[in-house]
């Protein structure tokens, strides 16, 4: 077997410390200050990201609410103008039967006007055919009936 000796004299310690001590003062000097900078940097950037997706999350719940505040108004609006719409098709329909009420009347006293002047005609057409009857007999008979 082979045994390995080591003999430690001051040129291995003085090495160990050559290398311990840069090790040390860069760790403390350099890669501590930088990481502490970086891990703040992380920080920053994180809390930027999370305060950007708050705000995202607070403008897509104020923008559910304008959109359901303008369903309600448009209802509202849509419902006005159903009620706007038959109060004036009432209207109408009032206007329209007062029109068919006067027009009934006046086709009434027009029809009584008529079947007056109708009576009036046949008196008259009566009256005529009798006088026209009359004066055609007494030509046909010579004489006067």
């Amino acid at each position: 077997m082979l045994f390995l000796t080591l003999d430690l004299d001051f040129t291995y310690v003085l090495v160990l410390a050559l290398v311990m001590i840069p090790f040390i003062l860069l760790n403390t000097l350099v890669f501590g200050p930088f990481l502490k900078l970086f891990d703040q940097r992380h920080e920053r950037i994180e809390g930027a990201v999370e305060r950007a997706d708050k705000k995202l999350d607070e403008a897509e719940g104020k923008a559910r609410a304008f959109e359901e505040k303008i369903k309600i108004a448009s209802r509202k609006g849509m419902e006005a103008r159903d009620a706007i719409r038959a109060k004036a098709q009432a209207q109408m329909a009032g206007r329209i039967e007062e029109e068919r009420k006067k027009l009934a009347g006046k086709l009434e006293g027009a029809l009584a006007n008529l079947e007056g002047e109708r009576r009036k005609a046949l008196v008259e057409v009566e009256a005529e055919a009798r006088r026209l009857a009359e004066l055609t007999a007494g030509k046909l008979l010579g004489r006067g009936v």
